[in-house]
């Protein structure tokens, strides 16, 4: 994905990974997390993230914009948990 937008002052621009929600056996549904939501780091203004990591956020702490009709959300190095690493096995 090529974005036209250079982020700065440890600001990133990430896309929110869609979670589904859980149908257990017995046809109990959970639904995907309200608070802490998985995202794709799509441009990055720091140097502890780049383009491409998976991160742990909180959810509506950062502002939507659209770009080529795509949303995508801008939040701050800080308002970050985790970057999650994903091994070869089950990054398919």
């Amino acid at each position: 994905m090529s974005i036209a937008m250079k982020m700065k002052n440890d600001y990133l621009l990430i896309q929110e990974i869609k979670q589904k929600e859980i149908t257990t056996p017995s046809g109990l549904i959970i639904p995907p997390p309200k608070h802490n939501r998985k995202a794709r780091v799509i441009e990055s203004g720091s140097d502890l993230v780049k383009p491409g990591d998976v991160i742990l956020k909180n959810m509506g702490k950062g502002t939507m914009i659209t770009l080529n009709d795509i949303e995508f959300e801008t939040i701050h190095i800080n308002q970050i948990f985790a970057i999650i690493e994903e091994d070869a096995k089950t990054a398919s």
